[in-house]
């Protein structure tokens, strides 16, 4: 009785905080989200129309609502726990062998030992990526020039929190790399890569494995990992405020206008 007095105390302490957090976010981000995570879900369909999504994101609800017509909050968000496991343990094994090519492409002269001198090469050519108008400074000028990218690195216009931390547009890369300041060097970023490259040289040989390299990877995707499936609760608590729009439960037709409003802002 004890356990289950502290469980549900638990869940009402969740429900509580999960609502608090809620309240922060903006409608039109919540329904980019909720359309980046949709696509996640559905890489098969190439070709996205209004009918499709409204009626496919609809669907993917429809076991939330078989033994009861209305889900809480916590029903909710631990639904989509449950149907996030499979995808992230997806994504996972997928991001452990793009590092694996990754390194490939690093190792220029594929000897199997990536050099401080052919990782900074291709930072180099990183660097003149967002540096726009190639002044060898990154700044609000950069920031202009490319202001018709707006969008992540999987084409979205927001961040999912499972993503890594990895710079999409210029002004991320000055949040990133800045220290704080509103421009980047050259020099700002190649220290940072400077750091990078002997942190994952674990042994101090001046030499970085493939095994390192990959290694030391993951350990970071864990970690982000860990830190984003708890804002990945945050983000379906936010759902859930907009579907419910006040009340304590919501039905599958909430879903369905929902998914009407996620068309809606991906069409702006």
């Amino acid at each position: 009785m004890k356990k289950l007095t502290l469980l549900m105390a638990g869940l009402s302490l969740l429900t509580t905080s999960l609502s608090a957090v809620a309240d922060t976010v903006s409608p039109a981000t919540t329904y980019q989200q909720a359309y980046a995570l949709y696509v996640l879900y559905h890489p098969e369909n190439k070709e996205q129309n209004s009918a499709t999504l409204i009626k496919q994101y609809t669907q993917d609800y429809a076991d939330l609502f078989k033994a009861n017509k209305k889900a809480t909050l916590s029903q909710f968000v631990q639904y989509e726990q449950m149907r996030l496991e499979p995808l992230l343990k997806q994504r996972r094994e997928m991001s452990e062998k793009q590092a694996h090519i990754r390194y490939g492409i690093l190792d220029s002269n594929k000897d199997q030992k990536l050099t401080l001198k052919e990782f900074q090469e291709t930072g180099i050519k990183t660097f003149a990526e967002f540096d726009k108008n190639q002044d060898g400074l990154i700044n609000a000028e950069d920031a202009k020039l490319a202001a018709s990218n707006n969008t992540t690195h999987d084409g979205f216009r927001v961040k999912l929190p499972i993503s890594m931390p990895m710079p999409s547009n210029v002004n991320e890369f000055i949040v990133q790399y800045g220290q704080g300041k509103d421009y980047v060097t050259l020099g700002d970023y190649l220290i940072a890569r400077d750091k990078q490259f002997f942190a994952t040289d674990s042994n101090n040989d001046f030499i970085v494995t493939e095994q390192e390299y990959v290694g030391e990877f993951m350990q970071r995707f864990d970690r982000n990992l860990a830190a984003g499936k708890i804002k990945m609760q945050d983000m379906a608590a936010q759902q859930f405020q907009l579907m419910s729009k006040g009340k304590t439960t919501i039905q599958i037709n909430d879903v369905q206008q929902f998914a009407k409003k996620i068309d809606q802002a991906i069409s702006q």
